[in-house]
Order: C-alpha cells, then sequence, then structure tokens
C-alpha cells in the first residue's frame, strides 16, 4: 500500500500531535494523519487547488504513514477530494501513488503556513489560533458564495 511522509516543515508542528513523544499541552490532532490531513487541506486551501512543488525533504520520524490509516480513520475522503480538486480528473482517484505524491506536496504547503503563523503565536494559543483560521476561511467562503 502506498504511504504519506510527512513533510520536514512538519517539525515545529508535531509537539501539537497527542501522539507525539513531546506532546504540548494543548496538543490538538490526535495523530500525525490528522495533522497531516489538515496541512493538507490548509495547503489546498492558500493554493486555491493550484499544484504545488514537490517537496524536498521528509522526516525520516515518525515513520510514513500508510494509506489505510488515512481510509480506517475516515479521512482518506478529505484526501481524495483535494486530489480530486487540484488534477479535475477522475483518474486521480484510481492511482492512490500519484494522490499520495500530491497530496504530500499540498501538506508541505499547509504545514510551512502553519509553522511561519506559529512564529507569531505562543505556543499554548496554538488551537485558538488554528480556529481563527478555520473562521476567517468560513468567512471568506461565505463572500465568495454571495
Amino acid at each position: 500500500m502506498p504511504t504519506l511522509r510527512l513533510p520536514q516543515s512538519a517539525e515545529p508542528l508535531l509537539p501539537f500531535c497527542l501522539r507525539s513523544e513531546d506532546a504540548a499541552e494543548n496538543a490538538c490532532f490526535e495523530t500525525y494523519a490528522d495533522l497531516f490531513a489538515f496541512a493538507a487541506a490548509c495547503g489546498f486551501a492558500r493554493l486555491h487547488g493550484r499544484q504545488p512543488q514537490e517537496p524536498e525533504k521528509f522526516l525520516a520520524s515518525p515513520s510514513p504513514i500508510d494509506i489505510a490509516v488515512f481510509k480506517n480513520q475516515g479521512l482518506f475522503h478529505n484526501l481524495l477530494l483535494i486530489g480530486l480538486g487540484s488534477e479535475r480528473k477522475a483518474d486521480i482517484a484510481r492511482d492512490e501513488d500519484r494522490l499520495c505524491r500530491l497530496v504530500e506536496a499540498f501538506a508541505d504547503v499547509g504545514c510551512k503556513y502553519l509553522a511561519h503563523e506559529l512564529q507569531s503565536w505562543t505556543p499554548a494559543r496554538f488551537h485558538l489560533e488554528l480556529g481563527r483560521i478555520l473562521i476567517a476561511a468560513a468567512e471568506e467562503n461565505v463572500k465568495v458564495a454571495i
């Protein structure tokens, strides 16, 4: 089965995963897969679906995440929607390796954005700032829809 690798840019975000050895008190992602899916969606939104460049470096630890983990956690459909939205062709749904590489690239963009934002936040406010990002994105989408 294909795997998804965490980009190097995810490193400062790992403490916000409960599974991390150095989990922060306000860790808001249950698993690395949750963080990855959120970052990929964030990257997709930041680029408005335009395809990003592939990441150059990936973390050795944690290990790459088997795509089955995303399927078991109910996250795979989110990744598939990102792929379909970016490629605008249904054939990516039949090529999980290509889907994984594309979603890794979006996760890299999202991790870079979140890590950059984290520099201006206190780590204790990370989960609150994520909520602010979601509210701002929702408000922007409402304006576009109206």
